[in-house]
């Protein structure tokens, strides 16, 4: 067996195991499909759906495989078709590990929308890290610390009167929880993520926050962190001025206005949970959703409480953070302390 052979069946296992919670004589069904995927190449996720298999087999677990290329690409989907056996089925099973990277998934369990299933991992459903599985340097104990980590951060937040987060860029900026808040657990993108996304109680949102990362939808990408920091000033829940690289400036103007309504409020803040660095790596390919940042927002989510994102999102990234919860401080200049450096 090659080294990247041992490696991949390595990763393979302490995701069924550690991240999933797979145990012998649980079933577990993977659905997946053989191109048109984002983060990998075809062949590469074949690889790793045979890997998840072998490595299932040898838990004395019960893997089946759904493969759905042909309907994804037929006139059936196009049009809206629901198959409620496939839904049945993995309602049927244990633990339910999807390869794919399109939130049209849904569909196949009998919705026509997204509420955010797989991302939570309510019923043990997952989405798969799925690139570079034969490279990752996964350590069994990281991957175990984040859903305890996770429900941690919940309880401190949950009725919160004050989160105040800084950094040493500048950003300065506070939300209160609560009626009116919800904080929701992002388990089910495995095994390297873990998050807290907070959607703060509408209108207690106001500072200053000061983008040092990338942002999404364009905005700031990963290739322009060399110019100065999108600050944006927040008063009441909304967006009341922002400054910065003039062109970067001009993409949130635009990104703003093309929301109905106007994507200006704070749609969530974003607290990673996960220390398996190779995450920062491997996933991500617009620079977002690094481990030792947060990220804040923007957007205009009308569904708060069965959606983590609303119609217009965009995640900004802060580096380093510090956050000071009801005078607690759980996250200092990026690093875990106190109540959340338990794991």
């Amino acid at each position: 067996m090659s080294t990247h052979d041992e490696t991949l069946a390595r990763n393979a296992r302490i995701t069924l195991e550690a991240a999933c919670g797979l145990t012998a004589g649980q079933t577990l069904a993977i659905c997946t499909r053989r191109s048109n995927h984002a983060y990998a190449k075809e062949e590469k996720v074949v690889s790793y759906v045979k890997a998840l298999c072998r490595e299932a087999v040898a838990l004395g677990a019960h893997p089946v495989v759904i493969d759905v290329t042909e309907f994804l690409a037929g006139p059936g989907y196009a049009a809206g078709k629901i198959i409620p056996s496939v839904g049945q089925a993995l309602r049927a099973a244990d633990t339910v590990i999807n390869t794919m990277d399109d939130v049209g998934f849904s569909r196949l369990i009998g919705r026509q929308d997204n509420d955010d299933e797989f991302l939570t991992a309510r019923g043990r459903w997952v989405f798969l890290q799925a690139n570079g599985m034969e490279h990752w340097n996964l350590d069994p104990q990281l991957v175990r610390a984040i859903r305890p980590r996770t429900e941690k951060l919940i309880e401190l937040l949950v009725d919160a009167r004050d989160v105040h987060v800084t950094t040493a860029a500048g950003t300065d900026f506070h939300f209160a929880m609560g009626a009116g808040g919800t904080a929701t657990a992002v388990l089910g993108i495995v095994p390297m993520y873990g998050e807290v996304a907070t959607a703060p109680r509408q209108g207690t949102e106001h500072g200053r926050i000061v983008v040092t990362g990338p942002t999404q939808m364009k905005v700031r990408p990963a290739a322009e962190l060399d110019r100065r920091p999108m600050v944006i000033d927040v008063a009441d829940g909304r967006v009341t001025g922002y400054d910065g690289d003039p062109e970067q400036i001009k993409r949130l103007e635009a990104f703003i206005a093309s929301g109905t309504p106007a994507a200006d409020a704070i749609d969530e803040v974003g607290i990673p949970t996960s220390r398996v660095m190779d995450n920062d790596q491997w996933w991500w390919s617009d620079g977002t959703h690094h481990l030792r940042r947060i990220h804040i927002a923007l957007g205009n989510n009308l569904q708060r409480d069965t959606h983590i994102h609303g119609a217009r999102h965009m995640d900004t990234e802060l580096d380093d953070p510090t956050i000071v919860i009801d005078g607690v401080t759980v996250l200092k200049d990026g690093d875990f302390v106190g109540p959340l450096d338990a794991w």
